[in-house]
């Protein structure tokens, strides 16, 4: 799921996200978030045996050149590293509707909203919820006219 911050406007991701994602890039960040998120980190100086292993297992996160950025600009200091979740929810949220607008060309929108659930490991319920906070553009109308009965 983390890889879609690949695709996130950077402006939703919380502050040390968007400085990691200028530090090393965001296909990086992701990588990190994916890997670390929600943990605070040590970034090693590289000194002693330990910051080498430290090293190592950032360089197999993120490439042993973004490692080095890393240590630059964060070593000998403890990373918090953000699990980026309401954007990640987000970007989700879009692509649920992007989705349903595809389906509804060939089923119910009830089938479709079944599907997506299944999908994605959410409730029906949850779906309708998305569906009706995304703004009206994003949803196909007849989709949208639906959701507003059921309401």
């Amino acid at each position: 799921m983390n890889a879609a911050l690949d695709q996130m406007d950077l402006s939703r991701l919380p502050a040390i996200a968007r400085e990691l994602a200028e530090t090393v890039c965001l296909p990086a960040t992701a990588r990190l978030v994916e890997a670390l998120g929600g943990t605070t980190y040590p970034i090693p100086k590289r000194e002693t045996k330990r910051g080498e292993l430290r090293y190592a297992y950032l360089a197999g996160i993120v490439g042993a050149g973004a490692a080095d950025k890393l240590v630059r600009r964060y070593g000998g200091t403890d990373l918090y590293v953000p699990r980026c979740s309401d954007a990640l929810r987000h970007v989700r949220d879009a692509a649920i509707c992007r989705e349903y607008d595809r389906l509804i060309a060939d089923m119910s929108g009830n089938a479709a909203v079944q599907r997506l659930a299944r999908a994605h490991n959410l409730s029906d319920r949850r779906i309708f919820t998305i569906l009706k906070g995304t703004p009206a553009p994003t949803v196909n109308a007849g989709g949208a006219v639906q959701l507003k009965l059921l309401g």
